[in-house]
């Protein structure tokens, strides 16, 4: 009989990249949904299924509403659903007031959309930040039981640094499930997110997350599995500024998207892949 494999955290941040793409350039049609969710979704849960491996899908409020029978085909599918607030704005640039009211419109939609409320939280871009601590505070009076927004990244400035690379809980209560990082001497390599696996040759990344701690986590967005290549699909009077900016964030999302199928696949050959939530219940009450 084989020993059992180790385990990693499995989650994807679950956004329409046609629409924050359109915002960061300035594009007057930002809010229209994408083309491309719908095949995206599709692809990643087809993917999971053949995987055998269940997610959290930290769901963003103006996705969902954009895209409400996407959210409801991912729970039909079995993976569970946390909360990646409402409006992709940076934690550490709202007020705390501002946050609370974001995350309480993100958990109203997804609890229409569900018939549940979600426990876990992740901030958009790993934003919460040491300026910005105060976060855990409205995020357990907001009744969340965990949070996934620490991630040791040398790419994310004034990081929230975690403790130890385990699950540990906060002085608010809050459990915390950091992101997969390989510390090789003295050195930080990212090897929890799909945009840092196309950077990375596949014994190097299996070693890194073999050297990443109990219970990792990892990362993915729905584009970095679309089977098809990137487009932003500007309108026709977007500038030729807007245009160029686009033009380098597709480039950019493309080559992650060209390897993250491949990671992933072998990944889950030697690890097995749960949701958040499931590793949140093994802890009980702080055991």
């Amino acid at each position: 009989m084989s020993p059992p494999r180790p385990t990693l955290l499995l989650s994807v941040d679950f956004e329409d990249w046609h629409q924050l793409i359109r915002r960061r350039v300035g594009a007057s049609n930002w809010q229209q949904p994408g083309p491309a969710l719908a095949r995206e979704t599709e692809a990643v849960l087809d993917l999971f299924d053949r995987l055998n491996a269940r997610a959290t899908f930290f769901v963003l409020g103006m996705a969902a509403r954009s895209h409400p029978q996407l959210v409801k085909r991912i729970v039909n599918r079995g993976h569970e659903i946390g909360c990646h607030g409402d409006a992709h704005l940076p934690v550490h640039t709202q007020t705390p007031r501002e946050f609370g009211a974001d995350l309480r419109a993100a958990r109203a939609t997804i609890e229409e959309l569900t018939g549940t409320m979600p426990v876990g939280y992740r901030a958009p871009a790993f934003s919460i930040t040491r300026a910005a601590d105060w976060a855990y505070d409205v995020l357990a009076q907001e009744g969340f039981a965990y949070d996934s927004s620490q991630h040791d990244s040398p790419a994310i400035r004034d990081r929230a640094v975690p403790t130890g690379r385990a699950p540990h809980r906060l002085q608010t209560g809050l459990w915390e499930f950091p992101i997969a990082v390989w510390r090789a001497r003295s050195a930080r390599i990212p090897v929890g997110g799909a945009s840092y696996w196309q950077l990375l040759p596949t014994r190097l990344l299996l070693r890194g997350l073999d050297n990443a701690g109990p219970l990792a986590g990892l990362y993915l967005h729905p584009y970095e599995l679309d089977p098809q290549p990137l487009r932003a699909m500007l309108p026709a009077e977007a500038t030729a500024a807007q245009q160029a900016h686009a033009k380098l964030r597709e480039t950019q999302r493309n080559g992650a998207r060209r390897r993250a199928r491949g990671a992933l696949e072998a990944i889950a050959q030697r690890f097995a892949l749960i949701p958040y939530g499931e590793a949140h219940a093994r802890f009980g009450d702080g055991a």
